[in-house]
């Protein structure tokens, strides 16, 4: 009977010990290059974009990956306290990663870094989003009831900025 209360006593230990981590929160913001100065967030869905994907590395090798609906504003988010680099990936309607690429090809993904202690949340500086082609973003822009390879103004050029 003495040994299965030292195991108890063990587990409850073990439990306790895991739960003292110290734990802080961040603020991500996000605007679309070429949005209106002060849009903040709130217009993913002109953009194709469904969803925001935050993934979180810190130095003391915690890491923290999560998906947002894409909400007006900001995301907060708790994580254990430590130096974080986070990279924001935008996600379309069917769940796949949008991937825009600048002119020579490159990924362009965002990244913000902080230092986030227990107490205060740390707002993390507001990351610009590069917004798919209009003729690659699955929307009807033009409202003539055809997405994107079905419009005929993208036909000729499915990598158009305008639809």
């Amino acid at each position: 009977m003495g040994r299965s209360w030292l195991y108890v006593f063990c587990l409850a230990g073990g439990f306790s010990a895991a739960g003292c981590t110290d734990y802080g929160t961040y603020d991500v913001s996000w605007q679309f290059v070429g949005s209106a100065p002060g849009t903040v967030g709130g217009d993913c869905g002109f953009h194709g974009v469904d969803s925001i994907r935050v993934i979180g590395t810190s130095t003391e090798g915690d890491h923290d990956d999560f998906t947002s609906l894409c909400p007006p504003g900001t995301l907060s988010r708790g994580v254990p306290v430590g130096t974080w680099t986070f990279a924001i990936h935008q996600i379309d309607v069917r769940g796949v990663p949008i991937d825009p690429k600048d002119a020579n090809g490159d990924l362009l993904a965002p990244t913000a870094s902080a230092v986030i202690a227990s107490g205060n949340p740390v707002t993390l500086d507001r990351v610009m989003l590069t917004a798919r082609p209009a003729c690659n973003d699955g929307i009807d822009n033009d409202h003539y009831r055809r997405v994107d390879s079905d419009d005929p103004d993208c036909v000729a050029d499915p990598t158009s900025a305008t639809e």
